[in-house]
């Protein structure tokens, strides 16, 4: 089931030349109203933003574990698996604050999930610079971490005082990228079938 999801995800990954414009296009329209909620409700999108990146995290985490649980036993890669912990732990504690810590502010959700966005960022890279096969490239792990701790610092930096700036930027790189999806889907539509 894990391994169907993963391949299906970077069998319809947006810049792919077989994936339907369709896809591309409802990634982008979800990608362009996410940005707008952040842009024009930074006061209830806030606390729902921080909800959204847990639950992304918490997902990831939970096909980390699986991929690697269905591997041969014994070969777990133990990096992977401390990360996909790490995450784990910190997204379900922030899906779940509600339940779990009703007294946890915004604020101090945002340093939690912050903290473990690093975290998990350098689990990250040390698993694939040390754990990793010849055959296998580091350059994508390092790029994920540098995207993660870039996030984790806008999360970390942001308070009362800058939460909304912070929202906006991430709400117009959303707009942005959801724009660029919309355009791709549109080529990718309008483009001459082969016979």
């Amino acid at each position: 089931m894990t391994g169907r999801a993963v391949s299906m995800a970077r069998e319809h990954a947006p810049w792919r030349a077989g994936t339907p414009w369709w896809v591309t296009g409802i990634e982008g329209i979800v990608l362009v109203a996410i940005g707008l909620y952040l842009l024009l409700a930074p006061a209830s999108a806030g606390g729902l933003f921080l909800q959204l990146i847990a639950l992304a995290l918490l997902i990831q985490s939970i096909l980390h574990i699986a991929a690697e649980l269905r591997g041969s036993p014994g070969e777990a890669d133990p990096y992977a698996m401390l990360q996909a912990g790490i995450g784990a732990t910190v997204s379900l504690l922030l899906v779940l604050r509600d339940w779990l810590v009703p007294s946890l502010d915004v604020s101090s959700a945002r340093t939690i999930l912050g903290l473990g966005l690093v975290a998990y960022a350098v689990i990250g890279v040390v698993g694939a610079l040390i754990g990793r096969d010849e055959s296998e490239s580091w350059l994508g792990p390092v790029v994920n971490a540098v995207l993660l701790v870039v996030l984790a610092f806008m999360l970390l930096t942001s308070g009362e005082t800058n939460a909304a700036d912070r929202l906006a930027i991430l709400g117009w790189i959303a707009v942005v990228g959801g724009a660029l999806l919309l355009l791709l889907a549109w080529r990718s539509h309008s483009r001459p079938r082969k016979a």
